[in-house]
């Protein structure tokens, strides 16, 4: 027999939330642009298909939460082996005189050999060079670079609506071509639209009751 808790739990209008209705969430529509749409994974993250699309879902460095790369144990020392093998050893620097030698930020003490005392500080100028990290364009970018390229192309005119036609009209027909007097008037111009603005209007007004 169900219980009384049980009977009011059925007949209530909230649902229970369950994870079949959590996972509706991840059912993102694309509508914005059919490139993208076409591509999207839906199995995957958002940060996960920009990634797979050559994308970037945000332009700042990320706080947290990226997925780390899974890398083998050779491919870890081969990174050690070229980042020991671009520095700067300290053997290199320890004799010379020279700045340009010495690595930019770092510098050379000359010691008293008695003393023990700091007599001179050389100070590196060479400017070590780090090898950016080059991001492969992805044909999906090359897609959007073509689809953004076509529709610039594209200059859409705005067209006057019936009741801006009338309101410029209604200002024509009482002030003419005298823009100064049209700005002032409260019950036509009840936005306080410029002079110039009002002129722009009532030429492409002209333009299009004349053709």
């Amino acid at each position: 027999m169900t219980s009384v808790r049980k009977r009011k739990m059925n007949r209530s209008s909230v649902k229970k939330n369950t994870r079949r209705t959590k996972d509706k969430q991840r059912d993102i529509n694309i509508h914005s642009n059919p490139i993208i749409a076409a591509n999207w994974d839906k199995s995957l993250t958002l940060q996960q298909n920009y990634k797979r699309l050559g994308l970037r879902a945000k332009l700042g460095h990320l706080a947290g939460g990226q997925e780390q790369k899974v890398e083998k144990l050779s491919e870890i020392k081969l990174k050690k082996q070229q980042k020991e093998a671009e520095q700067v050893k300290i053997s290199d620097i320890e004799q010379t005189t020279n700045p340009e030698e010495i690595p930019e930020g770092e510098a050379r003490l000359i010691r008293d050999p008695e003393t023990n005392e700091v007599t001179q500080v050389i100070y590196g100028t060479m400017k070590v060079v780090r090898k950016p990290e080059v991001e492969s364009t992805t044909s999906v970018v090359q897609q959007l670079e073509e689809y953004a390229r076509k529709n610039s192309e594209i200059v859409r005119e705005r067209k006057q609506s019936d009741r801006e036609n009338d309101w410029c009209r209604s200002l024509f027909e009482k002030y003419g071509d005298d823009y100064e007097k049209m700005k002032w008037d409260k019950k036509l111009n009840i936005y306080q639209q410029s002079a110039g603005d009002l002129r722009r209007r009532i030429m492409k007004w002209k333009k299009s009751t004349s053709a």
